[in-house]
Parts: structure tokens; C-alpha cells; sequence
């Protein structure tokens, strides 16, 4: 009843140098996500104008309101 059992496991240490990146996965990686950044603005604008498309074609009131803005400058 009073025998050991060892439970504590000896853990290595293993040190990795990080290794260098090289340039053109940079490039390439920055690349992808100014490209990725432009199409999520452009969604996001395109679906501002068609929100606002919608409002004006839904409702008289906007349109009316819209022309007297437009007509007045």
C-alpha cells in the first residue's frame, strides 16, 4: 500500500531558433492582405449605396426630399 508510483514525467527543453523569413513571403503575404483590406472597403461602400438606393426607391418621402435638396444648389 505504500509503494511509490511515480507520476512526474521529465520534460525536455528543446530550443528552436526561428528561422528567417524570406523576403518574397513577405511581399506575398502583404500583398494578400492589402487585398483582402481593399475588398472588405469596397464591400462595405458598395453596400452603403445600396441601402441608400433601396431607401429612395422604397419610400416617396426620401425621393421627394432628395429632389428638393438637389434642386435647391
Amino acid at each position: 500500500m505504500n509503494a511509490k508510483t511515480n507520476t512526474s514525467v521529465k520534460e525536455t527543453k528543446t530550443t528552436k531558433k526561428a528561422e528567417a523569413v524570406s523576403p518574397e513571403f513577405v511581399v506575398k503575404a502583404l500583398s494578400n492582405d492589402v487585398r483582402n483590406s481593399v475588398l472588405v472597403v469596397s464591400v462595405l461602400v458598395n453596400l452603403f449605396f445600396l441601402i441608400g438606393w433601396l431607401v429612395i426607391q422604397v419610400s416617396t418621402r426620401y425621393d421627394a426630399a432628395l429632389i428638393n435638396y438637389l434642386q435647391n444648389k
